[in-house]
Parts: C-alpha cells; structure tokens; sequence
C-alpha cells in the first residue's frame, strides 16, 4: 500500500505543475495588455508523513532524526509582480502611464477599482472613462460658483476641489474672456523730432465680454526740454487720461510718469455706450517704464521712433481645441484664444501591501483583507516618487524570455511527475504478479 503515497505525489505533482503553466500561459496571453501584471507561482511541500518520531541522545545511546516521508506539492501562492513596465508613447491626449507606484482609480457602478492601465476617453456626457470598461477615473474637478463659473486663486488659476469624484469635462467648455488690465509700452520717441511732431503707438484691448478696442497713444513734441504732451483715443473717441505730459531725463530715460492708471469709468465714458462694456471696478494700467529698468521702458534717444505696446494681458472667449495632462496629473484644456486652463486632476491610490490587491480582469484591482486601505492622493504633490506620463501608456511587464524559460521547466517537471506514476504503476503489477 506504500507505493500509493507515491502516486499521490505524481497526480499532486502533475496538479501543481499544470496550474502553474495555467499562470505562465496567462502571462504569455497578456504579453500586450496594457498595465497587466505578471504572476509567479509560488510551491510549497504538501504534509509530510511521519514514519518514526525524532528521538534526543540517551546515556546508553545517541539522537535519532524523524523518519518522514513527503507527501507531494501544491500551489503555496501566486505573487503579483508590481515593478515598471515600459513606457510606450502614443501622443493621444488622454492617454497616461504612471511611473512609480500607485494606481489609477476608477469607479464602476458604485465600486472603487484601481488600474495601472490609463488608455481613457471622453463619453458623450464628458465623463473621463476607461477606454475597455466605461469605468469612470476618480479625480478632482473644478469648482465653480453658483453661477457655474470657475473659481479662480489670486493668479488666475481655476481652484480645484479636494473631494473626490468622478472626472468630468462639460461637453461646451468655454474659456471666458479676459478684460486688459495691463498695458506695456516700449521703444524709443526720437529726441530728433521738431516741437509739435508727434508719435503714435496703438494697442487693441479687450472688453469684459471680449469684444476688441483700439487704444492710441499719442506723444506730441512741446518746445520744453524732454517734454511730451500725452493725449488718447478709444475707438477714435477722446479719453481722458490722469497725466498730461511726459518728462524725460536728460540722459533720455523717463522721468515722468512711469505708469497710467484709467479707470474703467473713463473708459465706458469714452465709448459713450449704455452697455458698459468694460468692468467699471477695474482699471488699465498703463506701464511707460519701470523702476530700476528705465532702458526697457519709453526711451529719447537720437534714434528713430520705435514707440509700440509690447504686452497686454486681455482676450477673447475661446473653445476647447485639444487636452493635455501634466506630471501632476492636472488635466490641461488649450482653448482657440491661446489660453491653457486646468480642468481637473487624476487621483492616485497607493497600497501599505499591493501584492494583496485582488485581481478583478480588465486590469483592474479590488481591496482585499490583506492589501490594506488606499491611501489617495496626487503624484508629485503628495506622492512625490511617482508621476504620471500623458500621452503614453504602461506595457506589460512579463518578459518572454523568462516566460520561456519557465515554461520549459514547467514541462519537464510534469513529464517527470507522469513518469513517477508510470513507474508506480509498473511496481504495482509486479506486486500482482506475485500471485502467479
């Protein structure tokens, strides 16, 4: 009857191979599925039958080792192997890799998942999901006022909401117009000029609804030594400005003044409309020069009139024309008026022990017991050894050659298991031949 233990190492064996060929075989099929992680079968002996206990030294005799006989393998465990994948280029806006630990977050019917596959797309309601399963990527919007405008911080940024949510992006995004608030004049009124030549620099500046206007400065020579008189027009309608000379030093630097503060009063007054088209709380600033930088300010020298505006801060409403994502994770929209805008940004989940995660298909992952709760947050900005990569994603990282490899051992153990249950099976017959 012994030689039934080893047939049921043999069938254990041939079990425990088979599976673990069923992993490689799984790694071979998803060699380009994209984020997919490789498993490692893991063995472990089966139960050993003790035959004799182990037995301590005596006086008239000496130690005795346990007699024991293994009672075949199985499958301890199937280990996930989290490390890099490579990162393949693709330069579609949406799609993004990580690179570092941590995973995407996505939402399906109500369950969190995590995914280190980042193909996305937009639906037809704007939702950002993923491309295989419709799984909505977690992440944090934009916030808006009770009119639906974004917020925006002291630099003009739109703020973002710390609560996670589903990451959307309305189908009729507009980036809003801009009013001028700052205009910057440059060049050089020719200390040549006769009393009573003038200088023109034009500038065209936009409105609180976007609508454009022509703003012209005109520098008109007087008899007094580097002395300007200063006159406007808006639309070819006069303004009113709060200085009315210019005074250069004589080392033909500004003197005098550096900077035109209009209010928007004047300027509504100037155009003369009800509409008010520019936001009477906010004023243009005209800058001629700055302190400490007189050179790249208004100039007279003995050179030709260069006098332009070289800078003014306002613009039109524009449509969305593309997206892109930063290493942060931030969504960026480019709009048709040349302005970049933030839109959102993916969250990020990291786990105490990912090797617990549960496998869920479609590369994605569950919690489980043993994996530990997510910790959320933003690559760079919170988890500062991971960033993400837009317009590439994650290739698998199982390597054929290992694969390979394994898969040549693998099949040399099981036809080597089949062969202890041939030869057992031989031994047996010959145990019934005895009877003859």
């Amino acid at each position: 009857m012994a030689l039934l233990r080893s047939l049921t190492s043999g069938v254990s064996s041939l079990r425990a191979h088979q599976q673990r060929m069923d992993v490689i075989s799984n790694n071979i099929a998803n060699v380009n599925t994209i984020g997919f992680k490789a498993s490692e079968a893991m063995f472990a002996e089966q139960l050993a039958q003790t035959m004799a206990p182990a037995m301590a030294p005596a006086t008239t005799f000496g130690g005795r080792n346990p007699v024991q006989i293994g009672l075949g393998v199985h499958i301890g465990a199937i280990r996930s192997n989290f490390a890099q994948g490579s990162l393949r280029t693709t330069n579609r806006p949406l799609d993004v890799a990580l690179n570092g630990e941590g995973f995407f977050i996505y939402r399906l019917n109500g369950v969190d998942y995590y995914s280190r596959a980042g193909a996305l797309s937009l639906d037809r309601d704007g939702n950002i999901v993923d491309s295989t399963t419709g799984a909505i990527v977690q992440g944090y919007n934009i916030v808006r006022d009770t009119d639906g405008r974004p917020l925006k911080d002291r630099t003009g940024i739109n703020v973002l909401s710390r609560q996670l949510s589903g990451l959307r992006i309305d189908p009729g995004v507009r980036s809003a117009p801009r009013q001028t608030e700052n205009v910057v004049l440059s060049g050089n009124v020719s200390a040549t000029l006769n009393d009573g030549e003038a200088v023109n620099a034009s500038v065209t500046l936009y409105d609180n609804v976007g609508n454009t206007h022509v703003l012209q400065l005109t520098l008109t020579k007087t008899a007094t030594a580097g002395e300007f008189t200063l006159s406007a027009t808006l639309d070819g309608n006069t303004l009113t400005l709060p200085a009315a000379t210019v005074q250069f030093n004589p080392d033909g630097t500004l003197n005098t003044p550096l900077d035109l503060t209009i209010p928007g009063a004047d300027l509504n007054t100037a155009l003369g409309t009800t509409g008010l088209p520019f936001d009477d709380t906010k004023s243009l600033v005209v800058t001629l020069a700055k302190t400490g930088d007189l050179l790249s300010g208004v100039t007279q020298f003995a050179t030709a009139s260069t006098l332009t505006a070289v800078q003014q801060d306002g613009f039109p409403p524009g449509d969305l024309q593309n997206l892109s994502v930063d290493s942060t994770g931030k969504i960026i929209g480019l709009f048709t008026n040349g302005q970049s805008e933030v839109l959102g940004q993916l969250a990020l989940a990291q786990f105490a022990n990912p090797g617990g995660l549960s496998r869920d298909g479609n590369g994605m992952f569950t919690v489980s017991p043993n994996s530990g709760l997510p910790i959320v947050g933003t690559a760079v900005e919170i988890f500062q050894a991971t960033s993400v990569v837009g317009g590439a994603l994650e290739e698998s990282n199982v390597d054929l050659t290992e694969q390979f490899a394994d898969l040549i051992s693998t099949q040399r153990a099981f036809e080597a298991a089949a062969r202890t249950i041939t030869v057992s099976d031989q031994m047996l017959q010959e145990v019934n031949n005895l009877k003859r």
